[in-house]
């Protein structure tokens, strides 16, 4: 990975406010490579609601269906249904 790459990635924030706080620098690769290929956000239904989800947040923090609709209000994440 390109230092500048690297130098840029620092400065983006996870929804809870720190940092992206990757274990490693290949996970961070790989789930930066599928934002850039698909798009920052993930739409996950739960219940019939559908929510933008950042898919930095759910590799890492993971995401469980009883918690999504009040992480949705805490980081403001869109419903789309």
């Amino acid at each position: 990975m390109h230092p500048d790459e690297l130098a840029r990635r620092r400065y983006q924030l996870c929804c809870c406010g720190r940092p992206l706080h990757y274990m490693s620098e290949a996970s961070e690769a790989a789930v930066s490579e599928m934002v850039a290929l698909l798009g920052p956000t993930v739409p996950v239904v739960v219940a019939g609601q559908a929510y933008e989800v950042p898919r930095h947040y759910i590799a890492l923090h993971g995401l469980a269906a009883r918690d999504l609709p009040q992480l949705a209000v805490r980081y403001g994440w869109a419903r789309v249904s």
